[in-house]
């Protein structure tokens, strides 16, 4: 009876919103936790939260997992070496009180880096912004209630064959990955604005892969053998690995967010590109 009450966890985990741990136990993958922040975003993202109230290495952890709904909690591990880093570039400066305690506060040198990097704050701000979310869609709550009936009800009389189990993971895995690609669907508001590079290269399959990766950590990003596409929350990124070309659109909000967006994907693809020159011409759709 291990596989039935194995079956029963798994239903516990789905009618309780654990998605992630469901899949787990059926498939037989852990989930991967994924970093929210890459390492210069969260010590830009740090800066801002002190700009606007001085604060404790924890009270920033606790700010940061409060706006993303506790989703994610940055480590000590990850804080404090950011914190330093500010520190020691002068970005910040340390209040020591009573039993060692430290509070950073923006300096003028601080503040300057923020204006230079007002665009990219903004939006990693905008990222964080508490959100108000209202309860789950009738839809969604019938179909989770749907499968926990097949989970539980169907199965937990008799033993379930570990092929069956492994099965029921794979048709999860497409379902998630079906349900990212709808959510990753392109922009459609009246006002968007579309552009596309066709950039000169032998080495596209390698860039689409890197930057899929790197994206990744920040945004469910759908792929196949040759492309790749995630929204960011400015618009939508798509990646194309071509003959010679590694094909780059954008499709964005307003013109103001589309400049943004080029601006994130040239900065990323010229990190890629190590000592590649690489001829980025945006061309309007």
């Amino acid at each position: 009876m291990v596989q039935n009450r194995r079956a029963d966890e798994i239903a516990d985990n789905l009618s309780t919103g654990q998605a992630d741990s469901a899949v787990a136990q059926i498939s037989g993958k852990p989930g991967r936790r994924q970093r929210a922040f890459d390492y210069g975003e969260l010590r830009l993202l740090l800066l801002a939260m002190i700009a606007k109230q001085s604060s404790h290495g924890y009270e920033l952890i606790h700010e940061i997992k409060e706006r993303l709904g506790g989703t994610y909690k940055p480590s000590p591990g990850v804080i404090y070496p950011a914190l330093t880093w500010l520190y020691d570039r002068g970005y910040t400066e340390i209040d020591l009180e009573k039993g060692g305690r430290k509070r950073y506060s923006i300096t003028n040198e601080g503040q300057a880096f923020l204006s230079a990097n007002k665009n990219v704050t903004d939006m990693l701000l905008a990222r964080v912004a508490p959100k108000a979310h209202g309860p789950s869609p009738q839809a969604i709550v019938e179909a989770m209630d749907h499968l926990k009936r097949a989970l539980s009800l169907r199965i937990k009389m008799e033993p379930v064959a570990a092929e069956v189990i492994t099965r029921m993971g794979d048709i999860i895995h497409v379902a998630a990955n079906q349900i990212e690609a709808l959510l990753n669907a392109p922009v459609l508001s009246e006002g968007a604005v579309k552009c596309v590079a066709n950039i000169a290269t032998p080495n596209g399959e390698r860039f689409l892969r890197r930057l899929c990766t790197h994206f990744q950590h920040r945004t469910p990003v759908v792929t196949d053998e040759n492309s790749g596409h995630f929204r960011m929350n400015m618009g939508e990124v798509r990646m194309e690995a071509l003959e010679g070309v590694f094909r780059v659109s954008l499709t964005a909000l307003t013109a103001e967010k589309l400049d943004e967006m080029q601006h994130i994907l040239v900065r990323h693809l010229e990190e890629t590109a190590v000592r590649e020159k690489l001829d980025v011409i945006w061309q309007s759709v």
